[in-house]
């Protein structure tokens, strides 16, 4: 299952702290890039069947440690 999630940061510099995090997690078929603008950020994954993935909260808690949130 194809998994999409944007996320809004309040500065382009938190935004790209993201950015260049997340592109360095360990996810199949993971794309990090800018979203709607400098101030969000696209990720796309497959998600793991069968078994637990937490890639979703792993991006929400970093999200989270800079001052963003997932837009839903």
């Amino acid at each position: 299952m194809n998994v999409q999630l944007e996320y809004e940061f309040e500065t382009e510099q938190h935004a790209y702290r993201f950015l260049n995090t997340a592109v360095h997690m360990d996810a199949d078929g993971l794309k990090v890039r800018l979203g709607q603008s400098d101030h969000h950020v696209r990720v796309t994954y497959q998600y793991t069947e069968g078994a637990f993935d937490s890639t979703a909260s792993d991006l929400d808690d970093l999200a989270h440690q800079l001052g963003g949130e997932e837009l839903r």
